[in-house]
């Protein structure tokens, strides 16, 4: 029952969020739309920024889990990094049908505005979009090991190029409602490393 509790919460905060941002939401927001009192969100967490921490884990939950299944193995490394950018155009496509309007990246944005709330946040913050990173330079070392991007490409600083991008792209999605635009990626990362399209 508990359990059950918190998840709602969770799952309260992170649509209010996903439609408006941590900042404009109040913890009265989130206990109103969880149809709980002020007592039980702060038996689960002692503060808003909790909550927020909780969320951006929630987040990230849903991120890693289309990160592992764009970049299993089974196809190559490059075709894996496409495959990662459909399922992040067809995810933000999904959350506009549910919010009817392109939030953004729900990692990504998140976690820039919770990296302002002290360094226990960005610490947190960091440590999720290196996870998010880790996939890019994998799949860029790997395509370099097999002769398909240029010899000179240094996989980390590409890798955080490549989010860095998606992450833009990801912005101007949000801003023009239109979560089409994150396909560009596809090509752009090509160029960025200098990779066949």
């Amino acid at each position: 029952m508990a359990r059950d509790t918190r998840e709602r919460i969770v799952a309260v905060a992170r649509d209010l969020v996903h439609g408006a941002s941590l900042a404009a939401v109040s913890t009265e927001d989130v206990c109103r739309a969880a149809g709980v009192h002020k007592g039980s969100l702060y038996h689960f967490f002692a503060s808003k920024q909790a909550l927020g921490g909780a969320v951006l884990e929630h987040n990230w939950a849903m991120m890693s889990a289309v990160l592992e299944e764009a970049f299993a193995d089974d196809l190559p490394p490059l075709a894996r990094v496409d495959r990662f950018v459909d399922s992040f155009a067809r995810m933000l496509t999904l959350m506009r049908d549910r919010f009817g309007t392109t939030p953004g990246c729900p990692l990504g944005s998140l976690a820039a505005e919770f990296a302002m709330h002290g360094d226990d946040a960005r610490a947190q913050a960091i440590r999720l979009l290196q996870a998010w990173k880790a996939y890019f330079s994998t799949a860029i070392s790997e395509a370099k090991g097999r002769g398909e991007v240029a010899s000179t490409v240094d996989a980390e600083t590409a890798a955080t190029r490549a989010l860095a991008h998606l992450q833009g792209l990801a912005l101007l999605a949000k801003a023009m409602d239109d979560p089409g635009l994150v396909l560009q990626a596809k090509t752009d990362i090509r160029l960025l490393l200098q990779a066949p399209r």
